[in-house]
């Protein structure tokens, strides 16, 4: 297998850098048409992580971070542990826009991290009980991702349906600001 390591992903050279990824150009789609199986192309990839979007009263500085993490993910089709790595970055996002939503709505000086701000915003009702889960879930997987004991690897798919998650939890916080 050209450029591959011991370690699990594609060696980066001067030859195959601008090469999809071999792992990424092996995902399938079943077609709702025929039933069969289709290769994902770079182009489908690319539609599916541009689609969500975030609102306009999303403030700059969490706008800029989804973009990077966004960025990230259309990259990770020519090498693919960049998908993990823009899903680690869009748990980062989620802290930004509740610690900025804490500023917005004048939260306390003692509300300090991750764990406190989700629960301020709770008690404030900026996050309902039905999306407390998926906030704590994210700062666990921030966690995680922060303190590594090892390198994770998300597929595609998982690292998308994060990115689109993230854009609607994030969307939930602005959309009444």
């Amino acid at each position: 297998m050209r450029g591959a390591t011991s370690l699990g992903f594609k060696n980066l050279t001067m030859d195959n850098w601008l090469e999809p990824d071999r792992i990424s150009s092996s995902f399938v789609r079943i077609s709702p048409d025929d039933g069969q199986a289709h290769a994902i192309s770079g182009n489908d990839y690319v539609r599916s992580i541009l689609k969500p979007k975030l609102i306009e009263g999303v403030p700059t500085d969490v706008r800029a971070l989804f973009e990077v993490a966004r960025g990230a993910l259309v990259y990770g089709y020519f090498f693919y542990p960049l998908y993990t790595l823009a899903a680690e970055q869009l748990f980062r996002v989620m802290e930004t826009a509740a610690t900025l939503k804490c500023d917005i709505i004048g939260a306390p000086r003692n509300v300090t991290n991750f764990k406190q701000k989700i629960e301020y915003l709770c008690r404030k009702e900026v996050i309902s009980e039905q999306q407390k889960a998926r906030w704590h879930a994210a700062r666990e997987l921030r966690n995680i991702a922060s303190h590594p004991q090892r390198q994770s690897i998300y597929p595609p798919g998982q690292a998308v349906g994060i990115l689109e998650r993230v854009a609607g939890q994030v969307n939930s916080l602005f959309s009444n600001a």
